[in-house]
Formats: C-alpha cells, sequence, structure tokens
C-alpha cells in the first residue's frame, strides 16, 4: 500500500491532510509524532479521523530525537490507533541509555504489542564537524536490528547505493520511506533527482515485497500552501508509485 506520511504536508492540520490522501487516492497514512503538534499525541482523536475519512493509519513514525519515554509512548498510540507498525530513528551518538533500550527491550516490545518495529536508516549527520551524529546507523547494524525501514534519501548523504544496500536489506525490509535528491536537496519530487527509483520500484514489485511504502517528501517540494499545485504533486506522486508497481498497488 501506499501510504502518506503527516510530515510531507507539515503546516496544514491533520484532518485536511487525512482529507487530501483520501481525494488523492492514498491507501493509508503514517503519522509522524510531533512535539509541537498535540494532535499526533492524541490517540482519541486520530481514531476520529479515521472513522471521518474512511483512512487506516498504517504507521507510527515516533519522535525525531526520541527517548526511550517517548518511544514507548509511540507504541501506545500505535496499538490504540490500530497501527502495524512504529518506526524509530536511530540512536543520537552519544544516547546511550536509548541505544541500549533498542537492542535490549525492542525484541520483547514487538511480542507485547504485536508491532512491527523497525529501525530507520540514518542520515550523514555530524557533531562537532567530525563525529557521527546518530549511532545504529551502518547496514550490519540494521540486519542486526531485524527490521527495517528504508528512507531513500538517507543514502544519498552517506555515499550508498540504493539496489546494493536494498538487496542486503531485503530480508529484513519492512518499510520505505519514498523521495528523491534533486540537485543535492534531499527529500525531493520522486520523478526528479538521481536515485534510481523507477528500477527500485520495479525490483519491489519483482521480488513481491509484501511491506507499505510512504510519501515522505519535503512540504515545499510538493507546494504547499497553494492547495492545487501541491494536490497536482500527490497525485503526480502517487501515479509514479503505481507506475513501476502496477498489479500490487
Amino acid at each position: 500500500m501506499v501510504l502518506l506520511s503527516t510530515d510531507s504536508l507539515k503546516g496544514y492540520g491533520l484532518s485536511r491532510i487525512f482529507r487530501f490522501a483520501k481525494e488523492v487516492g492514498f491507501d493509508g497514512i503514517e503519522v509522524a509524532l510531533d512535539l509541537h503538534l498535540f494532535d499526533t499525541q492524541n490517540a482519541e482523536y486520530l481514531n476520529e479521523l479515521q472513522k471521518e475519512h474512511g483512512l487506516k493509519i498504517r504507521v507510527v513514525r515516533t519522535f525525531r530525537n526520541s527517548t526511550v519515554k517517548q518511544s514507548s509512548l509511540a507504541l501506545e498510540i500505535a496499538q490504540d490507533v490500530g497501527a502495524k507498525m512504529v518506526i524509530l530513528d536511530p540512536p543520537k551518538i552519544f544516547d546511550f541509555t536509548y541505544k541500549s533500550w533498542l537492542k535490549k527491550e525492542v525484541p520483547k516490545l514487538r511480542k507485547k504489542y504485536q508491532l512491527d518495529i523497525a529501525l530507520k536508516n540514518g542520515g550523514s549527520e555530524y557533531t562537532l564537524g567530525f563525529i557521527p551524529g546518530r549511532s545504529m546507523t551502518s547496514v550490519a547494524d540494521l540486519q542486526n536490528f531485524e527490521q527495517v525501514c528504508l528512507d531513500i534519501s538517507n543514502l544519498y548523504g552517506k555515499n550508498q547505493d540504493l539496489m546494493r544496500v536494498y538487496d542486503v536489506l531485503k530480508p529484513h525490509l519492512k518499510h520505505v520511506h519514498l523521495s528523491n535528491v534533486d540537485k543535492g536537496k534531499e527529500g525531493s519530487m520522486l520523478d526528479k533527482g538521481i536515485m534510481p527509483l523507477e528500477s527500485f520500484l520495479t525490483k519491489l514489485k519483482g521480488d513481491q515485497y509484501k511491506g507499505d511504502v510512504s510519501l515522505v517528501v519535503r512540504p515545499r517540494a510538493l507546494g504547499v500552501g497553494d492547495d492545487r499545485i501541491m494536490m497536482r504533486s500527490l497525485e503526480k506522486s502517487l501515479g509514479f508509485v503505481k507506475k513501476y508497481m502496477s498489479g500490487r498497488l
């Protein structure tokens, strides 16, 4: 299924995001939790939106710099809204408590909540200009975590080849964040950029990938603020995915 991440339309209210997604024809929603958007943390309201718009929340993505407590909240919200997956960002390089929780507790929590809990590959962040900003970002780390969300744009900053990384992570791949990289800008429209998305999506189809994909594009790239431009951009993006994965989506 093709989902719309609420991050892609940041600046709009959740109700409008659900309505836009429904009108364009997305199959569901990925809710990106936001410390400053309290509605994203309100399971009762999220359930009202699902019922009102007839669109399921299939994925909950936790806060970007989550603590153990905040990630635990994400799991509770996912369970309350009926989501099937929680996506976690890799821990900050010196957050040893969170890193330990990810390694030791997440396998138990998968069984407790009956949820997939996937770790997203990190981008090219640095602390003090030369220290990697996050840990658990190598391909080996992702393999060891067992469930992976592959963010296409994040591969660019680390000079990683999309098709090679996919071949290695394929047995562990549970979700994909789709965007392109155009003129060095990550989170670009799918049809503009240097990432081989056509080949990648065709490969997903050929490999009978059973997970979902989410459109996670920078709001400005979609033309937010002008609803007509934004809606055309969403339609174009959804059409792009279905063109190369037709027969399954």
